[in-house]
């Protein structure tokens, strides 16, 4: 995979499989994230823009772990399939 960014910004977990935060933009770009959910559904009303809000926040935070980030993975899982 070719990150648009010099350094990652996601990594690999430790346990379990998918990307966590690495680095200061990481961070920043997930608590972003978190007030955006947050502000929709505290601000929204349960209609289908809510919803469509809330999808469109996801997919947009999907798509920058995608550009910014390490293979997904687990360390964890990496350690045992090396050890055979």
């Amino acid at each position: 995979m070719t990150r648009i960014t010099k350094k990652a910004w996601f990594g690999k977990r430790t346990l379990g499989w998918g990307y966590r935060p690495i680095s200061l933009e990481g961070w920043l770009v997930s608590v972003v994230f978190l007030a955006a959910i947050f502000a929709s559904i505290s601000y929204l009303d349960k209609t289908t823009t809510r919803y469509a809000i809330l999808a469109v926040i996801l997919i947009v935070f999907q798509i920058i772990i995608y550009l910014t980030g390490d293979a997904p993975g687990s360390k964890a899982w990496d350690k045992f399939r090396n050890k055979k």
